[in-house]
């Protein structure tokens, strides 16, 4: 090298390191053929632009708008009292640095112009490629460059106080190539003399950044991202003339769009100077853009900041956000260090925690949730290069979804702690390594991953997951929707053959499809047959990771869109996904095939983020033999986290080519199924002769479970992959479980799986910290449980736990003393009877009975005389039969009502008769000493009820038992949901048998919400959300049969009706109560208005009511109803949060609910509204069950059944199932079901649907009515 090459590189390293002087600003003012703004505090000036301006994914062609306050808008700007400190703006603009500024003393000025002078070209594309280093061949065509000149704060020109001095001075130039457009910012030294203005009398810090304003949504116009460079610090500003992302202080260069990484704003790369190696960029604020809609799993929205820099890195802490299920919330900001590419990776369920799942993937129902927001950290202990910011998005309200392993991914993320504490973050097949700063997972031998996520080597792989989102095919106004649509591939990962399946495809878009063999084909590059020195995918960077991508079809320009989020490997070893769809696909007519040609694809890899592009040939062979010849442009971003304590991380080359062949595709309309299959290597970008060894080739015939190991020339040798045995050229899978019984060590269960095993600790153990050994928890003694107590005899006292082990001792009601010692209370000392009645005292209890020469029912007594008053009953009995005489006449003129005058039934005393039938409905029932029904006693008039005459009460013969005391029938049990399984708990008497507890159905990728029971038939139906579904099944086993499964979008509640047949459910995004017969037919909406987020569903079948729950936020109630949708009325609306679970006791006619938001369980007597609380300070219940004495209810914090008793109003015990998660809906199953009868008992002769109500019964067309059919009461 010359010594003038030296001496110009020396001076070009002293440049780039001092600071930008204004003098080195791009030419302004009249020399350069500037335009001048008007003066003024809010000018605004029009400039047709010589080319287009791409910002964000927009191109904008017509007027540009420059303003005084420091900015350049895409569109005509609103008065400056819209925006100015209230960013985001409902419209596009690039903010060089945005305040209330002025220029009216005449000392200020703004200049603009365009200009395509080579000069000016040569320069800014000097400062993109200093940026940029990558680029090549950045040409721009245009520029736009706008300086403002010693601009002031508007209200200090003429103080006097010193302000009116300070003055600002910075420059924005947009140059525009063919393909991107750039922003590039100058601040020089000095030339930021003030920081802040006032705005509206509040002092506002100045702020600079890239604002896309209104975007179009599916449904309604959102805000879109607002890519903030400075922060609410005046550090950031201080430090925009001291610091760069282009190596040259004070200059900031971005491309604003399209970006090559469709990530919007990309940030330049070089954040550092030749001697100040450290230098950061400043931090950046990102504001998600909002979904269309939310769906609420949430049962609460809040605002989150999180913060993250290169000194900090975060764990994850899990949210209890459900909501079916996730949409971003208004308000939620994240603060962005370029350098730290954190993956996006979130998923919402159902509290629509809404249950709304809301999520950039389509959003579930959540469900209600209060959340307690943890400030997460992040730790980047050594500089990376800056990737694109990515939007966060907000829970999910339901239900959340979680939930199963397989379906909520907890991001890995490390930090400062050790292996000690950690090492369950790690692989069952990998080890924990501590470094200084932190700690690493690393796969042993025999497996690959990233450590987190560690799979055999040889080992066939499978992916799951569900596709979303809408596409318009071709000129078409209308998309056609994906909603969970079903995508599966399967990898035989010796040879690298990839095979994807998408199910559901309507034939209008299946053909389309067909060209885009990527789709699910990422599965292939994370287990591309691996070339020597090369390393596919998921060797690298695991199974979590964020990929997005764009293809762009010619010769039309369409554009699709794709997301997918990859959630890691599942309880059932298979790697999760969920991917989005939005965009446009040429058309391809029904019936033609496509041939796609091998392709190569250059993958990039930096620390945590891979890019890669490629052109895509493929040809339509139309059915009439027509060929036509396309092509596609793919180019795509895979952001990830990687471990950033071990240095000596295996690490990709800096590119790796991914070479595809023998690709297979069709769209089978039979089936409206499209498939996908393709052949995948990955090794060198350079051309070389191909690897000869069959393992390299994949032609070595070793078993697909089978690993080929290379040797010399064309030598190689098969062996089986961990967890099988065999030749290698056949391998069969070792069950670990019996052939090593030990190998989960004690107090643990063992289950084989293909190829490997699972260990779960047995109930009240749990893993140690090495993730392997079972250790006792150390948890309190439930004495009431276990007996232990000193509380009296059960017939006399109550043990009652109280948390530890603790518990309180408490007589029964009839009985007095400390709780240890009770002794029966002689009632008949306290005067309870009538004065001309004889009392008599049993244990516990009393009876009253009316002397001889009087009658009545022993509380009153009346004299019996010749000549008495009329009873009650009497007078009921005269009314009615008056009534029946009085309408003989008008009998002719008017139809003779279907069903006749009820009498009522006296005896010789005018008491009512213990029974009373109806002959006209051919019914009887049991009432008391009143005449009012005794609920539960309905009968066929073919078999009378056996009643007591309440009237007059024979005194007892024997102990009277208590009436509070039910005895629970051996064979009952608990059906509870987590996630995708519906667990069966056996009760003993009321106490739950926790080493019983057993799996009764795995639904496997489906979130179960409620749970119901019909004990006629003893059949379980629940409701799926992410199916959505509702289902059956019997309690015996046999297979899962669906019940409804159109025009679902969010079933939450569901309720059976016994005795009418009958199926409710709630639906809680499209607001409906809706009933049908337990088969799904006859199907029916009863309510579709005044619903927000309707939840739980319970029915009271004697009565023929209806009762639901609504936790709309502002305004949550309980509502109920006549199974006929007559009579809806508004049962409990005060002293509510978030209304879950719902539960009526048809033996003691008490509705009652547990709240999340209040934290309470709370009953009410619906016909007296008579309301009392059983239990508060409650933590997250979710669903809930009434048998006898006790309610049973499901939390989702403490991920537990819990146990209430009713009477003592405390918590009596919990059982936490082996398997740890949210726990969803809960229902008990009886041998026998109660005796209880309506009016539609066999359907009460109607055609379609026999709906009873209080008194009677409506028949009912369904919505869909087949045949003649019309509505009618009876």
């Amino acid at each position: 090298m010359s010594r003038w090459s030296v001496c110009c590189c020396l001076l070009s390293l002293v440049l780039m390191s001092r600071a930008l002087e204004q003098e080195e600003l791009l030419l302004f003012g009249a020399a350069a053929g500037d335009q001048e703004l008007p003066p003024g505090s809010d000018s605004t000036a029009e400039l047709r632009p010589d080319g287009e301006v791409l910002f964000f994914k927009k191109s904008y062609s017509q007027d540009l708008y420059i303003n005084t306050n420091g900015f350049v808008s895409l569109v005509a700007p609103p008065a400056e009292s819209v925006y100015l400190g209230k960013m985001p703006a409902s419209f596009p603009m690039i903010a060089a640095l945005l305040g209330d500024l002025d220029n009216s003393d005449g000392q200020g000025t703004v200049f603009y112009r365009q200009d395509r002078s080579p000069e000016v070209l040569s320069r800014a594309a000097e400062h993109i490629k200093q940026a940029f280093p990558r680029e090549e061949g950045v040409e721009p065509l245009n520029v736009l460059v706008v300086t403002w000149v010693d601009m002031a704060a508007r209200g200090t020109s003429g103080r006097g106080d010193g302000l009116d001095a300070k003055r600002n001075t910075f420059q924005l130039v947009v140059a525009s190539t063919k393909s991107s457009s750039y922003a590039i910012l100058l601040y020089p030294t000095d030339g930021l003399q003030f920081l802040s203005t006032s705005v509206g009398g509040e002092n506002k810090l100045l702020e600079a950044g890239f604002n896309e304003g209104m975007v179009q949504g599916w449904f309604q116009n959102n805000q879109g991202t607002y890519y903030q460079t400075t922060t609410d610090e005046e550090a950031s500003i201080r430090e925009l003339t001291e610091k760069t992302n282009s190596g040259r202080k004070g200059v900031w260069v971005y491309e604003i769009g399209p970006s090559r990484f469709f990530v919007t704003i990309i940030p330049g790369m070089v954040t550092g100077l030749p001697e100040e190696k450290g230098t950061t960029e400043p931090p950046v604020t990102v504001l998600p853009r909002q979904p269309d809609e939310q769906q609420e799993e949430d049962f609460s929205t809040y605002t989150t900041q999180t913060t993250m820099s290169t000194e900090a890195a975060t764990e994850e802490k899990e949210e209890f956000h459900t909501d079916s299920t996730a949409a971003y919330q208004t308000g939620y900001t994240e603060t962005v260090t370029p350098g730290f590419v954190k993956p996006d990776n979130e998923e919402e369920f159902p509290e629509s925690e809404t249950v709304t799942y809301n999520s950039p993937e389509r959003v579930h129902p959540r469900y209600p949730d209060h959340p307690e927001p943890v400030q997460p950290r992040y730790i980047s202990p050594e500089p990376v290069q800056p990737g694109p910011p990515h939007s966060q998005p907000q829970h999910p309200q339901i239900v959340v979804v979680d939930e199963d392993e397989d379906l909520d991914v907890d991001v890995f993320a490390y930090n400062l702690e050790t292996c000690a504490h950690n090492r369950h973050r790690c692989s069952s097949f990998a080890d924990c390594r501590d470094y200084s700063n932190g700690y690493c997972c690393h796969c042993r031998p025999g497996f690959y991953g990233n450590g987190k996520d560690c799979v055999a080597e040889g080992k066939p792989q499978r992916m799951n997951g569900k596709v979303n989102g809408r596409v318009f095919v071709g000129n078409s106004p209308s998309p056609v929707e994906f909603s969970n649509n079903d995508l599966h591939s399967y990898v035989v990962a010796n040879d690298g053959r990839a095979y994807v399946a998408i199910s559901n495809i309507p034939t209008s878009m299946g053909p389309s499809l067909q060209p885009l063999s990527s789709l699910g084909g990422v599965i292939g590059w994370a287990f591309a047959l691996e070339q020597p020195g090369y390393h596919n995918g998921f060797s690298l960077i695991g199974g979590v990771f964020s990929r997005q991508a764009e293809v762009i079809f010619q010769p039309g320009n369409e554009r699709l869109n794709i997301k997918q989020q990859f959630k890691g490997i599942d309880a059932h070893d298979h790697l999760v996904v969920s991917t989005e769809l939005e965009g446009r696909l040429p058309p391809i007519p029904l019936g033609s095939s496509v041939q796609i040609n091998p392709y190569q694809e250059i993958y990039q890899y930096d620390r945590n983020l891979i890019t890669s592009s490629s052109n895509r040939d493929y040809a339509i062979t139309s059915p009439d033999g027509t060929v036509q010849t396309r092509s596609y442009q793919w180019r795509q971003t895979i952001t990830f986290q990687s471990c950033p304590h071990n240095e000596g991380t295996r690490a990709a080359p800096s590119t790796q080519q991914l070479s595809v062949d023998q690709i297979f595709v069709m769209f089978d309309a039979d089936n409206n199924l499209t498939r996908y299959a393709m052949s995948n290597k990955i090794g060198s970008v350079h051309s070389s002769l191909p690897e000869q060894n069959p393992c390299f080739t994949g032609r070595h015939g070793c078993d697909i479970n089978a690993v080929c190991r290379p040797g010399e020339g064309l030598r190689f040798t098969c062996e089986c992959a961990a967890g099988f045995t065999g030749d290698g050229r056949y391998c069969h899978d070792i069950d670990e479980c019996r052939e090593t019984s030990w190998i989960c060590g004690s107090s643990s269960v063992c289950s084989n799986q293909p190829g490997t095993f699972r260990c779960e600790c047995l109930t009240g153990f749990m893993f140690a910290s090495d993730g392997k050994t079972c250790i006792e928890e150390n948890r309190p003694v439930d004495h009431c449980q276990t007996g232990s107590h000193d509380c009296d005899v059960s017939d006399r006292a109550l043990c009652s736990y109280t948390g530890g082990s603790s518990y309180v001792c408490s007589c029964l009601p009839g009985f007095e003393g400390d709780g240890r010692s009770c002794q029966d209370v002689d009632d008949c000392r306290l005067d309870r009877c009538h004065g001309d009645a004889l009392c008599s005292n049993t244990p516990g209890s009393y009876t009253c009975q009316c002397r001889p020469g009087f009658h009545g029912d022993g509380y009153q007594c009346r004299p019996t005389s010749a000549e008495r008053e009329k009873t009650q009953c009497e007078h009921q009995r005269e009314s009615a039969q008056a009534a029946a005489s009085s309408s003989s006449f008008f009998s002719f003129f008017r139809p003779r009502p279907a069903v006749g005058q009820y009498v009522a039934q006296c005896d010789e005393h005018g008491a009512f008769e213990p029974s009373q039938c109806h002959a006209s409905i051919r019914q009887c029932w049991c009432v008391d000493a009143t005449g009012q029904e005794i609920p539960n006693t309905r009968t066929g008039a073919s078999n009378a009820p056996l009643c007591i005459n309440h009237a007059v009460t024979p005194p007892p013969l024997g102990p009277t038992p208590r009436p509070d005391v039910q005895p629970v029938a051996p064979g009952t049990h608990l059906l509870f949901a987590q996630s995708g399984r519906i667990e069966l708990l056996p009760l003993d008497g009321y106490n739950m048998k926790r080493e019983d507890a057993k799996p009764l159905l795995h639904v496997p990728d489906r979130v179960v919400i409620a749970i119901a029971y019909d004990c006629v038939d003893k059949m379980v139906y629940w409701t799926d959300i992410t199916g959505p579904a509702i289902s059956r099944a019997s309690l015996s086993g046999g297979d899962v049969t669906p019940v409804v499964t159109a025009e679902l979008q969010s079933p939450e509640g569901v309720a059976v009706d016994h005795v009418s047949r009958l199926l409710f459910w709630t639906d809680s995004m499209r607001d409906t109560v809706e009933v049908s017969q337990l088969d799904g037919s006859q199907r029916r909406v009863l309510f579709d208005s005044d619903l927000v987020n309707p939840r739980a569903i319970v029915t009271n079948p004697p009565y023929g009511r209806l009762y639901w729950a609504d936790w709309d936020r502002d305004g949550p109630k309980i509502e109920m109803s006549n199974m006929d949708g007559t009579e809806r009325s508004v049962l409990v609306k005060d002293d509510l949060g978030l209304p879950n679970g719902l539960t009526f006791d048809l033996d003691t006619q008490q509705l009652c609910w547990a709240d999340a938001g209040t934290h309470k369980v709370e009953c009410m007597d619906p016909h007296r509204r008579i309301r009392r609380q059983i239990v508060d300070r409650i933590q997250f219940p979710f669903s809930l069950v009434s048998l006898g004495r006790r309610l049973y209810y499901t939390d989702w914090r403490r991920e537990a059944v819990v146990a209430v008793d009713r009477h003592s109003e405390t918590e009596t015990e919990e059982f936490l199932p082996q398997r740890r998660s949210r726990l969803y809906g809960i229902t008990t199953t009886t041998t026998q079901c109660p005796q209880v009868y309506n009016y539609c008992i066999n359907n009460g002769g109607c055609s379609h649907l026999c709906l009873p109500r209080l008194g009677g019964f409506t028949c009912r067309c369904p919505d869909a009515a087949a045949g003649r059919c019309e509505d009618r009461k009876s």
